[in-house]
């Protein structure tokens, strides 16, 4: 049996790669039975450093990460029935440093990690992506000088319906924002806004199933807070170290998925090249590590899980490399079944 996921790459100089030769956007079949990984096809585009694909497997949407005088846009594929796709259209980015975008209430809002602010696109019917109507613009420090100097943006997280967050590395939190049906504009809505450890550089989240927990990974400190809604607010009940203990080098965490069961949390670490695993307790959330997988590349920047609960993918930035792994679905625990070259690979997307 087969699948189709999407990588992402770095194609030019002046994004976080030594030395950046993706292709565009990969198309690849993946065999579910072996783990087999198999190149279909790429579209030439440059940085799309980040993909989403609608819910209705119909649109994928990817960003071009650049500097705002580089013309960075958006654009807007469809997808037929073999996965490959056709270019529908394209629309200007206002920002510097595209870093992620998702779907969220009919809207692709697209972050803009430089520049701290995020870009709203009304989606029209047919996929068509529709010019920006509202701009949201992120301002402040954190105590980090050297990264945190200014608001840098880093995820669009949804929410419950008419909610979303919006992570800022800059600020440790992830502020709330509501739609406003008349209107159709995003409201901030600072009592939900989720805050961690001053310094710590907040950069994607995931919630579990219920959305009562949040699991927020900090760039900065390799730590993962676990905080629980109380009413309108978000309180922090656990961290928890990503880093293996006896790393002493640089590092930067990346990536944060929670396993399809809610049973298990991963975490990517570039610099220590590895994948934290942890166990989700059923009734409080808690964490509990249950080690470390060494990435068998370099930089892993994203990494994703099939629906299927059985395959996690990692994208090895600088190694060139993409590294299949299976998951033990009773242990959580990781094993390598293939590794496929590709050029500057920074996110993985599942189709089905």
């Amino acid at each position: 049996m087969k699948s189709t996921f999407y990588i992402g790459s770095y194609t030019q100089e002046g994004t976080p790669a030594k030395k950046p030769k993706g292709q565009g956007i990969g198309c690849f079949s993946f065999n579910l039975e072996t783990g087999q990984v198999d190149l279909l096809y790429y579209v030439a585009q440059r940085n799309p450093s980040y993909i989403v694909i609608s819910e209705n497997k119909k649109y994928l949407y990817a960003l071009e990460e650049m500097e705002e005088h580089l013309s960075p846009k958006v654009f807007a594929y469809s997808i037929d029935t073999s996965g490959r796709l056709t270019y529908i259209n394209a629309q200007k980015l206002k920002g510097d440093y595209a870093c992620h975008l998702a779907i969220v209430e009919g809207h692709l809002i697209v972050a803009n990690y430089m520049s701290g602010n995020a870009v709203v696109f009304p989606i029209q019917k047919n996929g068509c992506i529709a010019s920006h109507h509202q701009m949201i613009q992120h301002i402040g420090k954190g105590i980090n000088k050297e990264r945190q100097e200014a608001a840098h943006m880093h995820m669009v997280c949804p929410y419950k319906k008419g909610y979303m967050f919006l992570v800022d590395l800059s600020l440790d939190k992830a502020n709330a924002y509501q739609l406003e049906n008349g209107t159709k504009t995003w409201n901030a809505v600072p009592k939900l806004d989720i805050t961690i450890e001053s310094g710590a550089g907040a950069r994607h989240m995931v919630f579990d199933a219920s959305k009562t927990y949040a699991f927020v990974l900090s760039e900065l400190t390799a730590t993962i807070f676990v905080l629980k809604k109380e009413a309108t607010v978000f309180k922090q009940r656990q961290k928890i170290a990503a880093l293996p203990p006896n790393y002493k080098g640089s590092f930067g965490a990346a990536a944060i998925r929670l396993h399809p069961t809610g049973k298990f949390l991963y975490a990517s670490i570039r610099g220590a090249d590895t994948i934290a695993i942890f166990s989700v307790d059923k009734k409080n959330k808690n964490l509990t590590c249950l080690g470390f997988q060494a990435t068998l590349g370099n930089t892993p920047r994203d990494f994703n899980i099939h629906s299927s609960g059985d395959w996690l993918i990692v994208a090895n930035q600088d190694s060139d490399t993409i590294v299949v792994f299976k998951i033990n679905q009773e242990t959580g625990m990781l094993v390598q079944k293939s590794v496929k070259c590709v050029k500057t690979p920074v996110n993985i997307t599942w189709l089905d």
